[in-house]
This record gives C-alpha cells, structure tokens and sequence, in this order.
C-alpha cells in the first residue's frame, strides 16, 4: 500500500444494533475525536439508529439482556447464512421465556422470525447502500453486549464488495481471548484492538496510512504471515486529562433526520474515570467489568467540569450519564460541590458506592446527580461477605433510605448464586426486604450471571463449579466452527453447594408486587415526624398497622438517634443521657426499647446496631 496523506486516509466508526438510542456510543466519539485529532479524516456511523427508527419501541427492549442472546441469534442468518440453523422453532423451544417475552411486548412468535429472516437482512443491505464505503481506507466496529453479530454481518458484506477494506474491532466483546478467536474464526477481520484503544487505533491508522509494519501497537491482534493470530498485551490509557472531548455530531443529526423519538430523554455520555478503585484492592466475585485494566485513574475535576460545560454548549444537552464505573470521591465535593455552588442546572446518572454517606448524597444531589446505581446486590451480609462487596446488610439500607429522602433514583438488583450461600441467608434477607416497601425496590431479582473475567470464573480453584459452560443460546448464534469457549462473555454456572431456585420464590413474589405498588396510587410510606418532647411515626406500609403513632419522650429521642446513623445500645444510651441528664438509663433498657422498635418494623438491627427506617419528614436532615 503506498504511503497516503493522513487527511486522505478516512475511517468509519460504527455502532450497530442491537444498542439504545437515548445517547451515543462514547467510544466513537472519543475515537473520532482522537483521530481528527492526530489529522485524520474520521466520520461515525451510529448505524443502530436506523434500525430503531424501523422497529419502533420493540428495539429498546431487544437492547436490553435479559439472560439469552436472543439479539445476537437474530441477526445469525443475516451474518452466517446457512453456517447457521435455520430452525427457528429450535431456539423457542429451547428458551421458552423468550416467546413470553415477545408476547409480552405484544409481539408474535412469528414476529421474531420475519426479524431473523426478512427485517434484518434487508437491514443490512440497507447500510451497505446507504453510506460510500469505498471512501474509507478502514472501518472500525465498537462491539459491546449484543452487537457482535450484527457488526460481523456488515463486516463480512463490506469486505467482500471492498476487499482493500480494512475491517477492526474493538470494545469490551473482543477483550483477550475473545479478540483472539474472533480474528481465528473470521477471516473477514483484520484485526482486533484488545483493551483501550485512545493510543493504539491512532497508531495503528497512522501505520497503515504510512504502509508501515505494524509489529509492536500495544493490544494489536492480527494474524502473521502464516495466518497465525499474533497479539500484543493491551496498554491502559493512564493520563486521562490529555483526551479530547468526544465529537457527537453525527449521531444527533442522525436522530434528527429519521425523526427518532423526539420525546425521549437524552443524555450525553460523559467519562470521568476508568477502572475501579474498590475492585483494585477487593475484586467483587461476580463482576467482569475492568477485565484488564481495574487500575483507577481519574480526570482532574476542572478537567471533568470543563467537559461537562463543553458538551452541553455543543449539543444543548443538560442531562448526563456517566460511564464511570465506581465514583471518584474526590469528585463529590471538587466536582459536584463546585457545580452546586455555581447553581448550575445539570443532571446526572453516576454509579457509586454503597458507602455513599448522607452528606456526600447531599452534596451529589445538590449538584445534579438525580440517578444513581450504588451496587446493592444483596440485603444479607453474609452474601454481600461471599461477594467481596464490603459493605452490610445495614449499609445498603442506610443507603436507600437517604437515597429516597433527597429523592434519587436508584437502580440496585438483588442477586443470588454465590458459592457458600444457605437458604438461612436468603430467610433473613427477606424478613429485611418486607419492611422496605416504603423504599425503592429492586429492577431485579434474578440468579447471577457469570461473566468471563470475573473472579467466579477466572479462579476455578477458589470457585470450584460442578458445571461451567458458556450460555447457551450462543450455541445458536454462531456457527460451529467458532470456539464459544473463547468467543463468550457470559456464562451458566453450578456450584458446589448449589441452592435451587425455589429457595427464592416468595422474595421474588415479595419484590414483583412491591414494583406493581410502587408505581401505583397505592405506593407504601413510612415517615416521621418530630415535637420538642415526642416523635410520630406515620405508617402506611402494606401489611403493618397503619396510622400516627406516638413516640413519647425518651422512646422518641432514641428513635431520631437512632434515624440518622446506625447506632449501638451504649451509644444510644450515652445519647440520652445527654438529652436528659437529670435520667439514669440502664443499658439493657434501651436495648428492650430497641428491640420493640425493631418488633414493630421501625428499624433494623444487625451485629449490635440498630437504625430507623422511617423518612423524616423535615427537609433539613
């Protein structure tokens, strides 16, 4: 290939289906931006788009995993042909709740195999025809979740029309060994960039563009002379302040020109941080994300704010979400202080950390954060112990509590499936579980799921399984010849100590009515409010006995001590001492009055600590 000037050198960036359409992928962004950056010519393709505007609201529910890679299978004969079954019967026969899922979305059986056979590859058709690939010298897909087989099918179309055609993946499908065997299996790829790409695509378009050897891109992996698939290791990118803010235009002139849903809710994704400082020092036993690169590393907080204000000047965007894993707690009061100081109207979606306190949740809503997701996983401690979560069953308590007083969203699961579990465990999660119907519930509550590069699957020795295999409904989305074992990011598991589903039936009909209640007239409270000599507690929670009740006095004092914090029976007592200094109160007496608050469903105790559910009614807590 001769040497091309860099600006005649063009790239596509491409996102396909199946991905949601509220926001644009922040890997083509950030990637576009770098490689103008650097003189390239870079469009992006946020091709999913189209298909959305085709499928109408079924598409947001296709992008969502649900356990199967039911997007993944429908889009096998588009990318595979007859290298796949074409036996449609066979996979709902063998994943019978995803025919109830269709039916759910008022979708007929059939529905799903006019997608598989008809809608999908005439989709892509359609991406072949709508863009000039023959302007571009590389096409580069960003494959994360269910985009792998729709990004293979285009892939495999272009390069038999462009054959000159370089064709990269990248994204979190293609991480180590899944990288390699894609590159194994298709021939169509030329190359995968295995981990963070901000420094190695850049190099690897200059190298091409410059018909130079490619031996050395940190996280290249190609094949050699002999069709061998060679890799290097990936490099994590460490000063993140150096990046460019991502460029994205394209996807918002393209939801404007298809018309796409002009009442959905926006958000501009927005990196402050990769990696996971918690994960460095205590690798959660389920968790896959960070695979190769856990290390934390932050930007500075004037350089997150001046992105922020950047993105909203280019898109008139206000609302965010963030795509950091785990909050940098420097950025409660350095990012989220300054914004609130600046009363500045900006609304965000971060994950956090359960340890989250009261004033830090205030600081955060103050600034903007209205959406969090703090990783509570479980309300046992036991369980939160065998996920390596740090934290207890009353810290997420606490947690939820404050969350819904300053009036955050939260997105927590309930999960199951550890090594080590017993049914006693899961007994007492729920008798906490009944008394939080006044908090949000749940969006899930399910068996965990087991992805590659988590500790359950890396560390077999430590994880012993009776079973591990990769889910099976990759099976029908790939064509024998690919080795799933390689190729697979989620996988089924059981373990030694196996507890059957059943264990969990009456929590999951516990949370499915809780959800129904809570986005009815009939949602559950549990308040309170307080006088200088006594406390009344409003009850309006199912199944408990609703109405005022009053907490006189000492009763009540040792209620709103015990309201902020979760405190033990000494200093709950050295705290009423103080209020009434003329009283002497016995330990084991406060601990009978703490132990008939928690008998009446007022608060919960665990390891010595006791702590009031009930929302104080007062905005100045």
């Amino acid at each position: 290939m001769p040497k091309t000037p860099p600006s005649e050198f063009r790239v596509a960036l491409v996102s396909m289906p199946f991905a949601l359409t509220d926001r644009p992928a922040i890997q083509l962004g950030l990637l576009a931006a770098i490689l103008q950056r650097a003189g390239f010519a870079c469009d992006t393709q946020h091709l999913h788009l189209d298909l959305a505007a085709e499928l109408g609201e079924i598409h947001t529910e296709l992008c969502l995993f649900r356990g199967r890679m039911t997007g993944e299978w429908l889009f096998s004969r588009a990318a595979f042909g007859d290298e796949v079954s074409a036996d449609d019967d066979a996979y709902f026969k063998r994943f019978p709740e995803e025919v109830n899922w269709a039916e759910d979305q008022d979708a007929e059986i059939e529905f799903l195999s006019r997608l598989r056979h008809e809608v999908l590859p005439r989709y892509i058709d359609r991406c072949v025809d709508a863009v000039d690939w023959s302007r571009y010298a590389v096409v580069g897909f960003s494959s994360t979740f269910q985009q792998n087989v729709s990004s293979l099918a285009l892939a495999r179309r272009l390069k038999r029309a462009f054959p000159r055609l370089k064709i990269v993946f990248g994204g979190a499908n293609v991480e180590g060994v899944m990288g390699h065997e894609l590159v194994r299996a298709f021939d169509f790829v030329d190359f995968v960039l295995d981990g963070e790409a901000d420094n190695s695509l850049p190099e690897l378009i200059r190298r091409l563009a410059a018909d130079e050897p490619l031996n050395g891109i940190p996280g290249l992996v190609t094949r050699d002379a002999d069709g061998r698939v060679v890799a290097q290791p990936a490099q994590p990118t460490e000063d993140l302040d150096a990046l460019p803010v991502p460029d994205f235009e394209e996807f918002f002139e393209r939801r404007a020109r298809l018309e796409l849903n002009p009442d959905e809710l926006l958000a501009l994704p927005i990196e402050g941080a990769r990696g996971c400082w918690w994960g460095r020092k205590h690798h959660c036993t389920f968790c896959g994300q960070n695979g190769q690169a856990m290390g934390f590393r932050s930007k500075s907080p004037p350089r997150f704010i001046e992105e922020v204000a950047e993105l909203a000047r280019r898109h008139r965007g206000l609302v965010f979400h963030s795509t950091d894993n785990i909050l940098d707690h420097r950025y409660v009061d350095e990012v989220f202080g300054t914004l609130a100081k600046d009363k500045a109207d900006y609304q965000f979606f971060y994950e956090v950390k359960s340890n989250v306190n009261r004033e830090q949740l205030r600081t955060l809503w103050n600034g903007g954060v209205r959406w969090i997701q703090p990783g509570i996983e479980s309300m046992s401690s036991r369980v939160l112990a065998l996920m390596k979560k740090g934290c207890t069953m009353i810290d997420n308590v606490k947690h939820l509590k404050w969350a819904h007083y300053f009036g955050f969203r939260v997105a927590w699961n309930l999960l199951w499936g550890f090594p080590g579990e017993r049914a006693e465990d899961f007994e007492e999660e729920y008798q906490v579980l009944r008394l939080l119907g006044h908090l949000e519930p749940p969006a899930g509550c399910d068996r965990v799921f087991i992805e590659r590069f988590a500790p359950l699957f890396m560390d077999r020795a430590r994880f012993p399984a009776k079973r591990i295999q990769w889910e099976p409904s990759y099976g029908f989305a790939y064509p024998d010849y690919v080795d799933l074992g390689r190729l697979a990011y989620f996988y089924e598991a059981e373990f030694n100590g196996h507890l059957e589903d059943e264990v969990h039936g009456k929590t999951v009909e516990l949370v499915k009515a809780w959800k129904q209640t809570w986005t009815s007239k009939e949602r559950e409270t549990l308040t309170f409010s307080r006088t200088h000599d006594a406390v009344y507690i409003q009850e309006g929670r199912r199944n408990f006995f609703k109405g005022t009740h009053e907490l006189q006095g000492p009763l009540g004092r040792l209620y709103v001590e015990c309201s902020g914090l979760p405190m033990t029976v000494e200093k709950a007592t050295r705290a009423l001492h103080a209020a009434f200094p003329d009283t002497k109160w016995a330990e084991e007496d406060v601990e009978s009055a703490l132990t008939m608050l928690c008998e009446r469903g007022w608060m919960v105790t665990e390891r010595g600590k006791y702590f009031g559910l009930a929302i104080p009614e007062n905005r100045n807590w």
